[in-house]
């Protein structure tokens, strides 16, 4: 066994497990930080409107990034379980077979997203306001869209090639490579125009995807020293079915959470306007920090659990199972105290001097950081069935949270706060708020049942 190799097959402890998984979850992390810093800029340069217009159209941008996200935790998946069966061939020609299939997926979807842009930005429920910002955005960004989906898909397989340090080194270049762009294109030569401030917006989001995407792709074409490398493809369509059936999961998860932004942004667009869609656009931007590093700990923690899996160790399985569950807990209670600690701050980096939409930002913040202490576990538990390659189960978890309970309190809880705390919008206003905690406490009530059915099955616990 080389050492590469042996990495994956030793026993951690809970300190040196959280240490292996801390690059992978720094790398998402800054990724998810991209949109961040664009909107800390575009929204104190170019405005409400012009910030509410980048929040509208970024859940079109994230649907189609998901597709190399699900490449990305399915092949790795997959391909981790052959690594540990030893076929080291077979797996090379899998990854690169799966890489090829994603850039021909990604330059047909830029195509189709140009032609038809402005019926599909209709369809989001792009205001007129809006639509000269989107368009402007969009023209840019979706150039981009193939280095969008690799940049995802790239972090997935360089965690499962044993070089996490590598995933981390590419974004934190990518991410200063954006920060720089939105001060200079944004904060410098904008000069206080909305449409310019969007439009370099996206320019330093593409920059740091060149880098994010394309230096990963040369670093696995050329000769390197990890367990992967990108050569002469295997094509298999079953194999291809497989991983994106592991990874549909995550797939789904983001297409769920994009439609969720959707409602949730014409909900607030109607009650309040275009601040309510900033507001949210806020509190957005937070919830993908800890989506960040949650989906981190499971991208980082899922290769040992295919390669055990596939090696049929289950007194490792058992070990990582156990420390796993112990660190997210750790991680959702942490982050909950941290982001309710610095909700003030948080608000006002996006509310440009405005008392109003600060105070609406705080509010929202405060309850909808509640529901980070229910996040974690349903994340782990669909991460942890993809890493089993039971792509049904995992699929499941995450459709039935994001999309069904999700769609589902939604509905109902802004509907009994306005019968039962005031029949006011006040009080629906605050229910929307409050659906998501609901949402998630039942999400973490079928995940348990799932981690429970199936302990036997896969022998983790």
């Amino acid at each position: 066994m080389d050492k590469e190799t042996n990495v994956l097959a030793q026993q951690f402890s809970l300190g040196k497990l959280f240490v292996y998984v801390l690059p992978t979850i720094f790398a998402i992390l800054l990724a998810s930080l991209y949109t961040i810093v664009d909107g800390i800029f575009v929204s104190n340069v170019g405005g409400t409107t012009a910030f509410a217009s980048i929040n509208q159209v970024s859940p079109l941008f994230m649907i189609l990034a998901a597709i190399g996200f699900m490449f990305g935790t399915g092949g790795s998946a997959l391909i981790g379980k052959i690594l540990g069966e030893g076929d080291n061939e077979k797996a090379n020609g899998l990854f690169s077979f799966f890489t090829y299939v994603l850039i021909a997926i990604g330059i047909i979807c830029s195509v189709l997203l140009w032609v038809f842009l402005k019926p599909l930005l209709e369809l989001l429920g792009v205001t007129e306001s809006m639509m000269p910002f989107c368009i402007a955005y969009s023209h840019i960004m979706i150039p981009g869209l193939t280095l969008f989906m690799l940049q995802f898909y790239f972090q997935s397989f360089l965690t499962t090639a044993k070089k996490p340090n590598l995933g981390l080194l590419f974004t934190v270049i990518a991410g200063i490579a954006n920060t720089v762009g939105d001060a200079v294109l944004v904060g410098v030569m904008a000069k206080g125009d909305p449409i310019k401030a969007v439009q370099g917006a996206a320019i330093a989001t593409v920059g740091g995807l060149i880098i994010g995407g394309i230096i990963p792709l040369i670093y696995f074409f050329s000769k390197n020293t990890s367990l992967l490398h990108l050569g002469k493809a295997e094509a298999d369509g079953k194999a291809l079915a497989k991983a994106c059936g592991n990874g549909s999961s995550e797939f789904f998860t983001n297409i769920s959470g994009s439609i969720i932004n959707v409602v949730y942004n014409s909900l607030f667009l109607f009650m309040i306007g275009d601040k309510g869609v900033a507001a949210y656009g806020t509190v957005g931007y937070v919830n993908s920090i800890f989506t960040a590093i949650a989906s981190g700990f499971v991208l980082g923690i899922s290769p040992l659990i295919s390669y055990n899996y596939g090696a049929g160790n289950t007194d490792n399985l058992k070990n990582l199972y156990k420390k796993s569950l112990t660190l997210v807990i750790a991680i959702s209670v942490t982050a909950t105290v941290v982001i309710e600690l610095l909700s003030h701050q948080l608000a006002s980096a996006f509310s440009h001097g405005d008392a109003e939409l600060m105070q609406i930002t705080v509010d929202g913040l405060t309850i909808f950081t509640l529901s980070f202490l229910f996040k974690g576990i349903p994340t782990f538990g669909s991460g942890l069935f993809t890493a089993f390659n039971n792509g049904k189960v995992s699929g499941i978890i995450s459709i039935v949270r994001t999309l069904v309970f999700n769609m589902a309190t939604i509905i109902i809880v802004p509907v009994i706060f306005f019968h039962v705390f005031g029949s006011s919008y006040e009080a629906a206003f605050y229910g929307v708020w409050y659906s998501v905690v609901f949402s998630e406490m039942l999400a973490v009530v079928m995940t348990l049942i799932y981690l429970g059915k199936y302990k036997k099955v896969y022998q983790y616990a």
